[in-house]
């Protein structure tokens, strides 16, 4: 790596050999399809075509992209038939994310993204990819975006524990997985000339209609299920291979992990606003965990379900362990979400999602009796049979769900506490916020709710405290951050007067 400020330099070459043999993988694998459906030999002749397409275009691709490093400025300019240049401010980078797959290892090279703090949709835009650099560019390059993540001694927040394997199944990838394995068979028995829908599903309809239908569905389902938890083994070894959560000199915290997709995030902890404590449903039933950086360049909340995400500071682990990690990471005593005692949400709260579950069954069951009525009456039954179990399925969500909902305040931070397939505590350093959004709704308004928002500057924006009553809520922003919203407020003394007034 060049030191700041000096000429444009180029990506590494050996991208063009990585992504070759990513496509070369790819012909080869279509090519011997071909030979196994016996196809026509022409094709087989039009298979290196691609492969030298690809290669000329990543090599045209390589010309044209350059890159540099002023001590102002990240700039990349690149383009083939559209050019583009694009600089991120050195002061706005937020985070440095080093990964590489096994082609790109197998060329000793790496993929950085460079996190500004803003979301994917804003002017700025949300990353500077430089795709790809040989591996010690690309960790001299996170050396130097990142303030203090210099060579020296690291303090080792947190490493793997293949304990906490058991958490795995624990998912809803299960079902994804199980799901994929099934659509991924037929797939492939059709590419490899077996005809699924001529012959082999009929052959099995006729071949269920000889036997006992409930040991076979049975079993058939416990196999897919065993499938996805496989899966689901497989999947979190791969993501969290050799994971340590890293504390680097002057403060920078980098977490590593990945077994074939290999994952470097570095994040400057002067950036970190606080932490999320996320319990999936099932995952919550068997004491685990999630844990997450509030920071800005972070990414936004919906990101949390991607497979990598770049905010994780823990693999889904014990809630204890989730705790302490949190604790550790922002420097305090005892983790925030853990100290705080929360102040529940008036029965209020509850009424409203009650009354949704019961419009929900009601209207999806008078949709499907209305269609009965002009259709067929088998679904007049199928409509009351839908209506009570959305309403005996979401009235038990219903009361968790509020019974989950809180807030509080503990020393330096706010703390917020909503949902129930996902529930998801967050404490916020309240000198990180920079305004507060109170929101009203029309059905809010009968029972006196509303939703107050705390806004921070850049990456995930945005924090709830969902469906509280409107002076709690007013009270709890002062709280949080006394002044900023005292001007909009009535004192209750004022707001006696003038109601008494004439």
């Amino acid at each position: 790596m060049t030191e700041p400020g000096e000429d444009w330099r180029r990506l590494d070459p050996r991208v063009i050999g990585a992504t070759g043999t990513w496509c070369a993988l790819l012909i080869a694998t279509a090519a011997a399809i071909m030979w196994w459906r016996d196809a026509p030999w022409w094709l087989h002749l039009a298979v290196p075509f691609p492969i030298l397409a690809v290669a000329g275009y990543e090599a045209l691709r390589w010309i044209k992209t350059a890159y540099r490093l002023t001590p102002e400025l990240v700039e990349l300019r690149t383009g083939v038939l559209v050019r583009s240049h694009r600089s991120i401010p050195r002061p706005r980078v937020r985070s440095v994310d080093v990964s590489a797959n096994p082609i790109h290892r197998l060329f000793g090279i790496a993929v950085v993204k460079v996190g500004t703090g803003h979301h994917s949709g804003s002017p700025a835009g949300a990353a500077l990819t430089l795709d790809a650099l040989a591996v010690p560019d690309a960790d001299a390059m996170r050396r130097r975006l990142i303030r203090g993540a210099d060579a020296g001694e690291q303090d080792v927040v947190a490493r793997i524990d293949w304990r906490w394997l058991r958490f795995a199944p624990l998912s809803a990838w299960v079902l994804l997985l199980a799901g994929s394995a099934v659509g991924g068979t037929y797939e492939l028995l059709d590419i490899l000339g077996a005809d699924p829908d001529t012959v082999l599903i009929p052959q099995l309809f006729s071949w269920l209609g000889t036997v006992d239908l409930l040991p076979v569905l049975t079993l058939f389902a416990l196999a897919v299920l065993l499938v996805g938890i496989v899966g689901a083994l497989g999947l979190y070894v791969e993501m969290w291979w050799d994971f340590r959560l890293l504390r680097e000199p002057n403060g920078a915290l980098r977490a590593t992990r990945g077994l074939f997709v290999t994952r470097s995030v570095t994040l400057e902890e002067e950036r970190l606003r606080g932490v999320e404590i996320a319990e999936p449903l099932l995952l919550r039933w068997g004491g685990g965990a999630y844990t997450y950086a509030v920071a800005t360049g972070t990414g936004t909340v919906e990101e949390e379900n991607s497979i990598y995400n770049a905010s994780a500071l823990l693999p889904p682990a014990p809630l204890g362990e989730a705790h302490r990690v949190a604790a550790a990471v922002l420097r305090e005593e005892e983790d925030p979400t853990e100290a705080v005692r929360l102040i529940p949400h008036t029965r209020h709260a509850l009424t409203r999602r009650l009354r949704w579950t019961l419009v929900t069954g009601a209207a999806l069951a008078g949709l499907l009796i209305l269609l009965g009525v002009l259709l067929t009456p088998v679904l007049i039954t199928v409509g009351w049979i839908t209506g009570v179990a959305v309403c005996a399925a979401g009235i038990p969500f219903s009361f968790d769900a509020a019974r989950n909902l809180g807030h509080g305040v503990t020393g330096r931070y706010l703390v917020t506490r909503h949902g129930t397939l996902k529930r998801r505590t967050i404490a916020l350093r309240r000198d990180g916020v920079i305004g507060w959004t109170v929101t009203q709704w029309a059905w809010h308004r009968r029972s006196g709710l509303c939703k107050v928002t705390a806004t921070t500057a850049g990456g995930r924006g945005a924090y709830h405290v969902k469906d509280v009553l409107l002076p709690e809520g007013m009270r709890f922003a002062d709280e949080s951050v006394p002044g900023l919203l005292r001007q909009f407020l009535i004192p209750a003394s004022s707001q006696r007067e003038q109601e008494e007034a004439p």
